[in-house]
């Protein structure tokens, strides 16, 4: 059916018989009682040509009607895909990375709600690049997401110098375009910190993973400067970054000391949960005994038993942040502004 058709007119006869006709945009602009190009601008998200309050009686009104508009129709318009492509690296799907999944889902739906479709795209050689050029070539997407970036990060310098949009789940250099959503790492830990103090914790060891990242480090600077708020310092000895049976067998020797630690914060639920796992294992009630903390706030830490109290990362938020930038771009090209900080938040379970 044609977008124009109105209401009241015959339904089309199909081949399995007699159907109704789906609602037109017209029928929204009736049912809100604004123009059909009040609707389009709310469609296409250009929000500077309605208000909030004409956005939430057009949505309404949508859902009233059980309006969806025409993807092919929005795509022959715009001269877009309404697609925005998604880089993953293979190690992401692991099962102890479950926050990617927790991503993932936040990601598609902030797409789905303007609009578009994620497309989840990997490399299978040693240069994930290749993939961003053919997508590129080919105008397969209109936007790229990135995620688990290094500051000097490749793929983003590739897509800046091709003008594609694209947004960045981290942190990028200042001289690449600042289109990046990110948590404050530091901040974060600082308040769980805070959070462990108001228990009564004064004891601590902290566990976490191998790697270089930025974001390790600075869960782990947070850390330290929580402690040095109440006057207190860890000791090398008590702090460890490893994987596997390294920290396994870390964890063992921590909660054999003379002094065992009252708290073990660690710098993924990941990590903590290996902490879980071992504490349990051993016979300490994990939450009665001993205190454990995760960073992330996802599936994985719903899993331990007891759950574990964590810092969330709140991905719808970052979800909606970067999906907004990646219009922003292609509504208006480059915009020139700042990254963005999205606020952590405590979530307590029975580990802390």
């Amino acid at each position: 059916m044609s977008e124009v058709d109105l209401p009241g007119s015959p339904p089309v006869d199909g081949a399995e018989g007699r159907s109704a006709r789906r609602p037109s945009i017209v029928d929204v602009a009736r049912l809100a009682g604004v123009s059909r190009q009040t609707v389009s601008n709310v469609l296409n998200g250009r929000k500077a040509y309605f208000s909030h309050e004409t956005h939430a009686r057009v949505t309404a009104a949508m859902e009233t009607l059980s309006y969806r508009p025409s993807r092919a129709a929005q795509s022959m318009r715009s001269r877009r895909t309404m697609q925005i492509g998604y880089h993953m690296f293979g190690e992401q799907l692991e099962v102890v990375k479950g926050f990617t999944l927790s991503f993932l889902q936040a990601l598609i739906k902030a797409a789905a709600h303007d609009g578009y479709h994620i497309v989840v795209f990997t490399h299978h050689d040693d240069d994930p690049l290749q993939v961003f050029r053919d997508l590129v070539a080919r105008r397969a997407v209109d936007a790229f997401v990135l995620s688990e970036s290094r500051v000097d990060d490749p793929r983003a310098r590739l897509l800046a110098g091709s003008g594609v949009a694209f947004a960045s789940f981290g942190r990028l250099a200042p001289d690449l375009p600042q289109q990046w959503v990110d948590v404050d790492n530091a901040a974060g830990m600082a308040a769980l910190v805070e959070y462990l103090m108001a228990a009564g914790h004064r004891e601590y060891a902290y566990v976490g993973a191998d790697g270089v990242e930025y974001w390790k480090r600075e869960r782990l600077e947070g850390f330290r400067l929580g402690l040095a708020k109440y006057g207190l310092r860890i000791p090398d000895d008590a702090v460890f970054h490893g994987s596997g049976s390294q920290l396994r067998d870390k964890v063992r020797e921590l909660l054999s000391r003379d002094d065992r630690p009252a708290a073990i914060v660690t710098s993924s639920d990941a990590v903590a949960a290996v902490v879980v796992n071992v504490c349990n294992s051993i016979g300490l009630r994990v939450g009665v005994d001993i205190a454990v903390t995760g960073f992330d706030g996802g599936a994985v830490g719903l899993l331990t038993e007891p759950t574990l109290t964590s810092v969330r990362i709140p991905v719808e938020k970052i979800a909606a942040e970067l999906i907004a930038r990646c219009q922003a771009e292609l509504r208006t090209g480059p915009t020139g502004q700042p990254g963005t900080l999205v606020p952590t938040e405590i979530v307590q379970g029975g580990s802390a």
